[in-house]
């Protein structure tokens, strides 16, 4: 008995140690040129935007990092040409969490740029020109395979800013036609491919609709919709939609029209979600920070205020890669109350 009782205190105490464990603070990775710095770093920080710490080296531009699925590493691009949008010379690296065995890991074309990791981990998606056009390819990060997934030869169309669904099956992106800016889908190997957002064509306005990204659970994508007069270049909405993937059904989340929506996240849930939002576009002093975003009570939470822009949030959930502290019971609290007629049809705010 007393070594069943001893016994059944180590069992009890190795469960409290995981749970212990399971309740550590999700993770933010961001680039930023906070402290007016030049250069864009990449960046860590909690869930509620403090704890910000530097990752990579002071001396050089990277940006657009991504969470490799076990939370040890990171994956971002360098830029050497620093910003410089006329001339592109970017590589791609890979990064421990703790900044260090910081290595490039295939061999770049300068134009390589919009990284996107798949969920497993394995294969890198990412836009370049090598074949002329800006194409998607992807990567194997093992065997170094290397194919073009997209083909816009002759087309004058260009395919970029991709984020792959929750299974690895298939891949949302934005792609620039005659048509106009919209997001995409196709299937993993190129094929398969169709258009997800609306058609929409109207002479009189120009329509932006890019950066989409698949909710954790793989029901919706995410993407923003800026619309501007095609006479003064005057801002007529600013949105962030999400669309159901199986009926296409559209939410319809709107801001100032004074505000920029760069790339954002998705937070562990189909319910919250991080955005680089610029407001007041117009001032000389306005940074982008990062936003934390509920789309069920709209509410928007600022996490970072600093001088010098704060973009590219990618999230994590803490150790052992479960839900974070107050997550799980939100998003359990969420499931359980979901109201049914909430995606039933398209609304606006």
């Amino acid at each position: 008995m007393k070594y069943i009782e001893k016994g059944s205190r180590w069992m009890l105490f190795a469960i409290l140690l995981l749970f212990g464990l399971s309740q550590s603070h999700a993770k933010i990775v961001f680039h930023s040129k906070r402290n007016e710095d030049t250069l864009y770093h990449v960046y860590m920080m909690e869930d509620n935007g403090s704890n910000v710490r530097r990752v990579t080296s002071p001396s050089f531009y990277d940006r657009a990092p991504h969470w490799f699925p076990d939370g040890k590493r990171i994956l971002f691009e360098r830029d050497w040409s620093q910003g410089n949008g006329a001339v592109f010379n970017t590589e791609f690296y890979i990064i421990d969490a703790n900044g260090r065995n910081e290595h490039r890991f295939m061999a770049n074309h300068p134009t390589d740029l919009a990284l996107a990791l798949s969920p497993d981990g394995k294969q890198v998606a990412f836009a370049s020109e090598r074949s002329g056009e800006r194409e998607i390819y992807t990567y194997h990060l093992k065997s170094e395979h290397l194919e073009r997934l997209t083909d816009n030869r002759d087309t004058g169309a260009q395919s970029r800013r991709m984020d792959w669904s929750p299974d690895g099956r298939k891949i949302a992106y934005e792609h620039e036609s005659v048509e106009g800016d919209d997001v995409w889908i196709m299937n993993a190997d190129g094929s398969g491919k169709r258009r997800f957002s609306p058609p929409e064509f109207d002479a009189n306005t120009f329509l932006f609709r890019g950066a989409p990204r698949w909710s954790p659970s793989g029901t919706y994508i995410m993407y923003t919709e800026h619309r501007w007069n095609n006479k003064n270049w005057q801002r007529l909405a600013v949105r962030v939609v999400v669309q159901t993937v199986r009926t296409g059904v559209r939410e319809v989340h709107n801001f100032p029209v004074e505000d920029i929506i760069a790339t954002g996240c998705w937070m562990g849930n189909d319910q919250t979600v991080l955005l680089p939002i610029k407001k007041d576009f117009e001032a000389l002093t306005a940074n982008y920070e990062i936003y934390r975003y509920d789309l069920v009570s709209r509410r928007l939470t600022n996490l970072t205020n600093e001088k010098g822009h704060d973009l590219g949030p990618h999230w994590i959930s803490g150790a052992l890669s479960v839900v974070p502290t107050g997550k799980l019971t939100t998003l359990w609290g969420h499931l359980k109350q979901a109201d049914p007629k909430r995606w039933s049809r398209e609304r606006t705010h």
